[in-house]
């Protein structure tokens, strides 16, 4: 176990890719007859597993580029985190077939999209129809009003997670092409007729615990899941430990350059 003294959110990264990269096998389930909440029940638990694979690795990208110097240009990285470990909360408070029914919908309604972009512009590829067509087919038309929802409304459904809520609005401001997303990059003074213009984004706090944290959330997301809660119990508990303790305020700082 890494000494509280020599503890850092890399360190914690790279203890949850190892206790995730081991893994066991989620349990068999009974598969009657196969039935679309069987189904669900099977495709909930791969869905939850690709978004957690996602979170663990955009932190990791995310850690890359701050080491680079790039910790500005990481916005959309964090947003994207946040989402998905929202999204994966979610999907531990409903049934599974909701779940995976709000998926399917949500792809449908995007596939859409394209297709209706392309019939008033630039065709799809030869065979591109034909594969959204496939995919759109996956929805069942009696759960078409299940609703994967935005995000605004998804926290009427889980309040709890409201503080992650405000963080993906602020890091939404950051990734878009807004006010906010240019001010890294400008200084005014009061005193002078125009702006000082910089390369370099104007240093920001950051928490180091918040990366770590975002990991350990959809760990403990898929976990849930997948059934594996008491085979995970003790090593999420620890990690969980070593995060609070890497939270201290002493950790809220600019951060640094590489």
């Amino acid at each position: 176990m890494t000494s509280v003294q020599s503890d850092s959110e890399d360190r914690i990264l790279a203890d949850l890719r190892a206790l995730i990269e081991h893994s066991p096998r989620p349990p068999a389930r009974p598969v009657g007859d196969w039935n679309r909440d069987d189904q669900a029940a099977a495709r909930a638990v791969s869905i939850s597993w690709g978004w957690l694979i996602r979170v663990l690795r955009t932190a990791e990208a995310i850690r890359v580029l701050e080491a680079g110097g790039y910790e500005a240009e990481c916005a959309p990285l964090r947003r994207s985190v946040v989402e998905h470990v929202i999204r994966l909360h979610w999907s531990t408070t409903v049934d599974s077939r909701i779940f995976v029914e709000a998926v399917l919908n949500h792809r449908k309604h995007s596939l859409g999209k394209i297709t209706r972009a392309a019939a008033t512009g630039t065709p799809l590829p030869e065979g591109a129809a034909d594969v959204i067509a496939a995919l759109q087919s996956e929805t069942d038309p009696d759960s078409e009003k299940i609703s994967f929802k935005d995000m605004t409304s998804l926290m009427k459904d889980i309040p709890d997670f409201e503080i992650l809520f405000k963080i993906w609005l602020a890091e939404t401001q950051e990734s878009h092409a807004t006010l906010t997303s240019s001010a890294s990059y400008v200084d005014f003074d009061p005193d002078e007729p125009a702006a000082n213009l910089h390369m370099e984004p104007t240093p920001r706090s950051r928490f180091d615990a918040m990366l770590p944290s975002m990991v350990l959330l959809a760990a403990e997301s898929f976990v849930e899941l997948a059934v594996l809660t008491e085979e995970f119990k003790e090593s999420l508990t620890a990690i969980r430990e070593r995060i609070t303790l890497l939270g201290a305020p002493k950790n809220n700082r600019p951060v640094a350059r590489g």
